[in-house]
C-alpha cells in the first residue's frame, strides 16, 4: 500500500491535540476520543509515513464527526514536510 507524506509522530500529535487518548496494545495503537470515535493503527515507528488507507480513515473520522474542519486538516497535511 502507498504511504502518505505524514509521519506517524505528526499524526499522533494532532490526534492528542484534538483530545484523543492513546493506548498501546500488544500489536496496535488505539486512539479513543471521549465524545466518541476510535482509531486503530498498527504499531508505526515515529518517523514512519502513515499509509494512505489509514489517512482516509482518519479524515473520515475527524471530519465526519466534527472534530476538525476539512480545511484545517488540509492545512495540516500541506504543512507536513515531505
Amino acid at each position: 500500500m502507498k504511504n502518505s507524506e505524514v509521519a506517524f509522530a505528526e499524526l499522533r500529535e494532532l490526534l492528542l491535540e484534538l483530545g484523543f487518548h492513546e493506548t498501546l496494545e500488544k500489536t496496535r495503537l488505539v486512539f479513543d476520543h471521549p465524545v466518541g470515535g476510535m482509531l486503530l493503527f498498527r504499531r508505526y515507528k515515529a518517523n514512519e509515513k502513515v499509509s494512505l488507507g489509514d489517512m482516509l480513515v482518519v479524515r473520515g473520522q475527524l471530519v465526519d464527526n466534527g472534530m476538525i474542519e476539512s480545511s484545517a486538516l488540509d492545512r495540516f497535511l500541506q504543512k507536513t514536510p515531505a
